[in-house]
């Protein structure tokens, strides 16, 4: 092997051959090489030496520079050397690239055991993801107690992903996880996530429930997509946390999910508990496991799963494809249940379309034809349902708002018509109404780009039917527009490739040609922003294609670069086309036209590299392709040599006219493919961008950040403007090594003490590396940092974060000491409270926290629902002592924080809610925000009886002597009376109600105590409980003064619940029958309620006759004016 290498090198004649089994011989006969057949020579080589000839060469290999090294470990890995690769596995140089290596050799796992447990944290994480994608998982198993002990929760969380699904279920709990943790869960061991996600729903009061929505519902639909018992667990235990795909996701295994439905409990009013879905046909999974089920099955199955229609807020493209589970019920049953989702709950007007198109002909006019009728005004409303009629039905009402004069009606009108004929499914009558679409094109984009939409998605046998005519209309006049914007391109441009590919597939080639020709323009115009793709199609019909189009392309160099781009996948089928697009790569005037030439004749796969060589001998500056720079970086690497020299000089060309700066951004990992002397070309190149006063600052960052020259850093951090020199210093952290200079610490210590820009960039640079050192060398850097009240404040917060997310009692106590350190900046010591919060059930923590608590800064920190902890009990208890002790505004935050944190039953915390509540000497502010906090706690015995106490206790002040004492008393049971209303929000605490109703028109507050009594009586029929106590106090208070109900129109009933429906009509005859007139129009207000609900059907007509009868004129006169039509 080395004797066939050492052929094929180059020889010099004045030059003695370098000595076998040295770096200066490697170099000589494998550097020539592109890079893959520069490494599988090498590797091939390696395998071939004898034990002792590789130790040699190995030890020559050692002693030389990084390059050389790199090189000793790819043979040591060639030859599965594991002594070798285990050594460099803590190598500061080596390290990353022996870590990769491991992923597929057999290291020892002691070796993989000593990284897990390293003091640094790079190498830490490292491992975690070696362990993961390896699937070491036993070893992670094994390794996670001891990660646990030494580095906390973090890390723990990290390394929970490389552990099996058992481990994770017995962990998951005990940890802190963080939100990417759980990302990384949810996809290696769902069922464990969705479990522990269930175990905190349940197990946690109505706030964290929230919030656990607000967090993890997408970690959940992750795990639930992932698995299918996943989702079925979710399903059963906690379903506010599952998406509509997500539940879909269940359908997989639809017997148990037909188990967890049927045994869900219904919801208050009786009705069966839903779960949304996705709109639209199912996924064909799903539909293969429910084509077995019995049609009992699939009806329970439709009435549990809704589809989620999202609300349409402006014109765009509306999927007609009926609902897939309800596609598979008999038409009975779907009019049936579209009618108790859409008529019976008054919501018709929102039904979408997906819904009502499941629906037969005839049933979707006679359930939308009425609704029509009544709100004809309604625009928005009529162009979305009569979408759904029959043609014959609904082009006559969408023609009409399609002449509309406002630009917003036609932008509705002409796509529900489009989707109305879609709807039809007949081609020749879907192709009348795409004809008569040519007034859409010509008018404003709005309307143009909503009707483009449609038509461009329509079902592929209708685009098949669309007239030739309509297509050049539609797509020429959309290019030709001076008003057309990207999304109207990109519509047009979705139509084209549909025809054509629809075209092609069913033999029609000649119009597929034309298609494509239209293609080609759009793709061409210069307000066209989106990717062009090849076409789906297979060689032959893009051979018939060109053939048809080439007499037009031959002279128009744009239409051939398009064609060269759309029938990428054939091109070297095609030599025609591809000299044409050679040509004007090498031959336009154009630099733009030339890039996109270039990147399409270099786009086939088994040529590119060869066709790469060309253009880059025939001009440099086609490296600014992106595909050509991506293979040539990435493969080529033989071909560098002329673009480095051509961009250390005058670097302009046929593609690159202007020699401006250029600094694209290349991997580090494609960097580390090529050359010592390369990339040594390459840092001149960018150093000279990042130096070059001329050159844009965006330009010179860019270049500054992928430099690797610490000497050109350091001088550009220093004198550089500030966006060049912040990337210098972020650059300046990057490499292998950097970690154990302590010149360069220093240099980031020195310019993070100056504060600004570079301050910044070089305290996060520090943060980088200090990530890179073992945690017992990182805490005594940063300590004296953060408590130096000297240093800039943006470098001590800076330092205080890293010192926070520190594992170890050194990096807290280093939090101690610079927040005891006099004279710290506010900011600065917001940053360390964050900290320090971890610990707040100590003591020592507790109090200073406290006492810094009237610090604006300290207060926004420590006074947040959202701040990790370590112990809820301990929070709240914190939280406790600032309503306790803090000022006012400290009191105020601590109230609005402390229920979020309360579990149930906690006394002493509530307890001291209801002090700050009812204390005579608080503040307005403080006890209006108290008692705000107390209606919004979850009820129980324990709130009950303290909310009652505290009732009784202002009751006795507001009969005292004292006219101060006596306001204030009724002033605080004024407010009670505003936010401690039964059925709105947690407060349903009924006894509650009534007690505060009996003190509040003991003391007076009439109109209060009827306001309360209102809400409470409301409350209990909206639950289907018609309590006759409460309406008669209600009635007895509001007989005196009937306007102290100021307001009943905004109240609603669920009248399709049988219960609640018996429940107001109970209420209805209890008011109507004290026959007397002020009680009269309180009847109608509640009549009307149950007569809309229902659409006026029997009671609610014969309550409605009975109040146009009765003895106050003016409630009969009122009753006789209700117009019953217009809800029916």
């Amino acid at each position: 092997m080395a004797e066939h290498e050492a052929s094929q090198a180059p020889q010099s004649p004045s030059h003695m051959p370098p000595a076998p089994l040295t770096p200066a011989w490697l170099r000589a006969h494998f550097d020539p090489l592109p890079f893959p057949a520069r490494m599988s020579a090498l590797a091939r080589y390696a395998r071939t030496l004898t034990p002792h000839a590789y130790a040699s060469l190995q030890q020559v290999l050692d002693a030389g520079d990084p390059g050389e090294r790199h090189t000793g470990l790819f043979l040591a890995v060639a030859r599965r050397d594991l002594d070798r690769v285990t050594e460099a596995l803590m190598d500061p140089l080596l390290g990353r690239r022996a870590r990769s290596a491991a992923l597929r050799l057999p290291v020892p796992e002691h070796a993989l055991e000593r990284l897990a447990l390293s003091d640094t944290r790079a190498i830490r994480h490292d491992t975690y993801r070696l362990l993961r994608l390896s699937r070491r998982r036993s070893l992670a198993a094994r390794l996670l107690p001891q990660v646990h002990k030494r580095h906390g929760d973090p890390e723990a969380a990290l390394l929970l992903s490389a552990c099996p699904p058992a481990t994770v279920l017995a962990w998951l709990p005990r940890l802190d996880a963080p939100i990417g943790a759980l990302n990384s869960l949810a996809r290696t061991a769902p069922a464990a996530v969705a479990e522990h996600l269930a175990g905190r729903w349940e197990d946690g009061t109505p706030h964290e429930a929230t919030t656990l929505v607000l967090r993890h519902r997408a970690v959940a639909s992750v795990a639930a997509g992932r698995d299918p018992s996943a989702a079925l667990t979710l399903l059963e235990r906690a379903p506010d946390l599952l998406t509509p795909p997500a539940v879909v996701a269940a359908l997989l295994r639809p017997a148990d999910a037909l188990a967890v439905l049927r045994a869900a409990r219904p919801r208050t009013d009786g009705q069966p508990r839903e779960y949304p879905i996705p709109a639209g046909p199912l996924p064909l999974s799903q539909r293969r496991a429910l084509k077995d089920l019995a049609v009992d099955d699939l009806i329970t199955l439709a009435e549990h799963l809704p589809a989620s229609g999202s609300r349409e807020r402006a014109p765009g493209r509306r999927e007609v494809a009926a609902d897939g589970l309800l596609q598979l019920l008999p038409p009975a049953e779907r009019l049936r249940i579209v009618k108790s989702r859409t008529v019976a709950r008054g919501r018709l007007r929102g039904a979408a379309l997906t819904t009502l198109a499941a629906l037969a002909p005839g049933d979707r006019v006679d359930l939308i034809t009425p609704w029509l009728r009544r709100q004809r005004r309604s625009s928005w409303s009529a162009a979305r349902l009569a979408a759904a009629l029959p043609l014959a039905q609904g082009e006559p009402l969408l023609r009409e708002l399609a002449a509309d004069h406002l630009v917003h009606h036609r932008a509705l009108a002409w796509p529900a018509l489009l989707a109305c004929a879609e709807l039809e499914g007949d081609a020749d009558r879907f192709a009348r109404i795409a004809r008569d679409c040519e007034r859409a094109w010509h008018d404003q984009d709005e309307v143009r780009r909503a009707a483009l939409q449609q038509l461009a998605g329509a079902a592929p046998h209708l685009l098949t039917a669309l007239p030739r005519q309509v297509l050049r209309d539609a797509v020429l006049t959309t290019v030709q527009s001076r008003d057309s914007t990207s999304a109207s391109l990109a519509a047009a441009a979705r139509l084209a490739r549909r025809v054509a590919e629809r075209a092609a597939a069913t033999g029609r080639h000649e119009r597929a040609a034309y298609a494509v020709e239209l293609l080609g323009q759009v793709v061409s115009a210069d307000r066209y922003t989106g990717p062009v793709t090849p076409l789906h199609i297979d060689e032959e019909v893009a051979r018939t294609l060109w053939s048809a189009m080439s007499p037009t392309a031959a002279h128009r160099a744009e239409l051939s670069t398009a064609l060269a781009e759309l029938l990428g996948h054939h091109l070297a089928a095609l030599p025609d086309l591809e000299a044409q697009v050679h040509r004007t790569a090498l031959e336009t005037d154009d630099p733009a036209l030339a890039a996109r030439a270039a990147a399409a004749w270099v786009r086939p796969p088994r040529t590119r590299e060869q066709r790469c060589g060309e253009l880059i001998a025939a001009d440099a500056t086609f490296a600014t392709v992106p595909v050509v720079l991506g293979t040539i970086a990435a493969r080529r690497t033989d071909l560098l040599d002329p673009v480095l020299t051509a961009a250390l000089g005058r670097f302009s060309g046929r593609a690159r006219p202007r020699a401006t700066a250029w600094a694209p951004g290349l991997p580090a990992g494609v960097v580390g493919r090529w050359l010592p002397r390369q990339r040594q070309q390459w840092g001149e190149h960018h150093a000279r961008v990042a130096a070059d006063e001329a050159a844009p600052l965006r330009s010179r960052a860019d270049a500054a950040a992928l430099l690797r020259d610490h000497g050109r850093l350091t001088a550009l951090a220093e004198s550089a403007p500030q966006p060049v020199a912040a990337a210098a210093l972020a650059a300046l952290a990057e490499g292998p090594g950097t970690e154990s200079s302590e010149d360069l610490r220093d240099t980031f210590l020195r310019h993070a003490a100056a504060g600004g820009v570079r301050g910044r960039a070089a305290m996060a640079s520090l943060r980088r590396l200090l990530g890179r050192l073992p945690d017992r060398e990182t805490v005594p850097l940063l300590a004296p940092v953060a408590a130096a009240t000297a240093a800039p404040v943006g470098t001590r917060k800076e330092a205080a974060r890293v010192l926070g997310a520190l594992p170890g009692e050194d990096a807290f106590e280093a939090l101690v000491a610079a927040w005891d350190v006099p004279g710290q900046h506010p900011d600065v010591r917001a940053v360390l409270a964050r900290g320090l919060l971890t610990r707040v059930d100590r003591p020592d923590v507790a109090r200073r926290l406290v006492e810094a608590a009237g610090e604006a800064a300290v207060r926004d920190a420590v006074v947040h629902a959202r701040v990790g902890v370590a112990g809820r009990e301990a929070y709240a208890a914190f939280l406790a002592r600032l309503v306790e002790t803090g000022d006012e505004e400290t009191v105020v935050a601590a109230c609005r924080a402390l229920p979020v944190w309360l579990p149930p039953g906690a006394r002493d915390a509530m307890k001291v809610l209801v002090d700050a509540f009812t204390a005579p000497e608080r503040p307005r502010r403080v006890w209006e925000t108290a008692g705000r906090q107390l209606a919004s706690l979850t009820p129980g015995p324990t709130l009950e009886g303290l909310l009652c106490d505290a009732f009784d206790v202002l009751r006795e002040r507001a009969g005292s002597l004292d006219p101060g004492v006596r306001a204030d008393a009724l002033r605080r049971l004024h407010e009670c009376s505003g936010v401690l209303q039964p059925g709105r929000g947690a407060a349903q605490i009924f006894a509650v109600a009534d007690t505060l109703a009996d003190t509040l028109e003991a003391v007076g507050l009439l109109a209060d105590a009827v306001r309360v009594s209102w809400h409470a009586a409301m409350a209990c029929v909206r639950q289907g409980d018609y309590e006759e106590h409460r309406w008669e106090r209600l009635l007895r208070l509001y007989e005196e003064r009937p306007e102290r109900v100021r307001s009943m129109e905004h109240l609603s009933m669920d009248v399709g619940c049988p219960r609640v429906n018996a429940a107001l009509l109970a209420a209805v005859r209890t008011v109507r029958a004290r026959r007397t007139p002020s009680c009269g129009p309180l009847a109608l207000a509640l009549v009307g309620m149950g007569g809309r609900g229902s659409r006026w059907s029997e009671p609610w007509r014969a309550e409605l006759d009975a109040l146009r009868a009765h003895e106050d004129r003016e409630t009969a006169v009122s009753a006789l004016l209700v117009d019953t039509d217009e809800y029916r």
